[in-house]
């Protein structure tokens, strides 16, 4: 393509410029289509691996001046990571299937059934509920079944997706000078504007919501294993666990663990006190939570953008991608402000509506204060 095809009238583009321009033109949305169908499912590993690689860059920095190795001061800081995650879950998952293997024989089962039975009859006063209680639970095994083979069937995408996010955080520690040196490279000089506002917006939205969830689902944790052995909750630290875990998950939340260990309160312990405060605890924590201190969170950390456009980003970015919204939303927002910052420009009193505004009122008062006076 000629070099001089940008300044050209449309009237003096050839028949075969148009011709190669409508070429290049299919060839980078096609391009661009097949990337998105190739990343979409992992893209929010992806972008999880880059922002973690921007949190834990310090701590790289501080063991590569000391062992003076890139590499392996990287692998020390995802070990930071991986230890820790791999001992919790691993505890998790021993507790829970342990309690499962228990629940599973017949003979728990039913007195489980009897229990739910008479908590029923003493406290509502319904009659032999029994023949019922046994067909949900026969439902629930069903139902939990299908959730395991569920489960099963997106481990490979699990498996995909904690590869490439440990890979690119790896990638993003070791090579992290090379990445910046070959994207400014390849942006033209006159886009510097834009790429400079969009570092800060963009950057700014991830560092913000991930620093929000990650603090809000450990004192989600928290409170939730205070709570278990203040009531004397069976299995208090894998059900703290469970909770950070299933909080990033939009269909499922914390209430998915207070609500059943308020039944368990309520019907096994026959505390109703006790589960009154446990379920009214869990329902002010997921309220407070979603509507106060996550876009509180992600505002404070964020510093480009208020408590009001974090909330939008939050929920509005949840609702419309599930998980990964939790990462979208806040970059679609940041992604939106860089543009009309770009577009505006710097913001200068002297040339904005607000002083012509204020010069206006100015004038009205003083032709008033003139027509009072006459």
């Amino acid at each position: 393509m000629p070099e001089d095809f940008e300044s050209k009238r449309l009237a003096d583009v050839s028949v075969g410029e148009a011709k190669r321009a409508l070429i290049y033109g299919a060839v980078i949305v096609l391009a661009l289509w097949l990337c998105v169908w190739l990343l979409g499912e992992i893209l929010v590993a992806l972008l999880l691996g880059v922002v973690a690689g921007a949190y834990l860059l310090p701590v790289q920095k501080w063991l590569e001046r000391r062992l003076r190795a890139r590499s392996g001061s990287a692998l020390i800081t995802m070990a930071l990571i991986v230890v820790p995650l791999v001992a919790t879950v691993a505890y998790g998952w021993q507790e829970i299937s342990g309690y499962g293997a228990k629940v599973e024989t017949e003979e728990s089962r039913q007195q489980i059934i009897e229990s739910i039975s008479r908590s029923l009859t003493d406290t509502v006063g319904l009659g032999d509920t029994r023949p019922t209680l046994e067909r949900a639970f026969a439902e629930a095994v069903v139902r939990s079944g299908e959730l395991f083979k569920q489960v099963r069937e997106r481990s490979a995408l699990l498996l995909v997706s904690a590869t490439i996010f440990f890979f690119t955080l790896f990638y993003v520690l070791t090579q992290r000078v090379r990445l910046a040196a070959y994207i400014k490279l390849r942006v033209p000089g006159d886009f510097m504007p834009f790429y400079e506002r969009l570092v800060l917006n963009v950057g700014g939205a991830l560092r913000g919501a991930l620093f929000a969830v990650m603090i809000d689902q450990t004192l989600k944790a928290v409170a939730i294993l205070v709570m278990n052995f203040v009531f004397g909750v069976p299995l208090a630290v894998a059900l703290a666990l469970a909770t950070f875990l299933i909080g990033f998950f939009p269909l499922l939340g914390e209430w998915a663990v207070y609500i059943p260990v308020s039944v368990y309160l309520l019907v096994f312990q026959h505390r109703p006190t006790a589960a009154a405060a446990y379920l009214l605890v869990g329902v002010a924590m997921t309220a407070s939570s979603s509507l106060l201190l996550r876009p509180k969170l992600a505002a404070r950390s964020a510093e480009r953008f208020n408590f009001y456009w974090m909330l939008v980003g939050l929920v509005a970015g949840t609702y419309a991608f599930g998980i990964p919204g939790i990462i979208l939303g806040p970059a679609i927002l940041g992604l939106a402000k860089a543009i009309m910052d770009t577009l505006v420009g710097d913001v200068k009193y002297e040339t904005s509506l607000l002083k012509e505004e204020r010069a206006q009122r100015t004038e009205e008062a003083k032709a008033e204060a003139e027509a009072v006076n006459t």
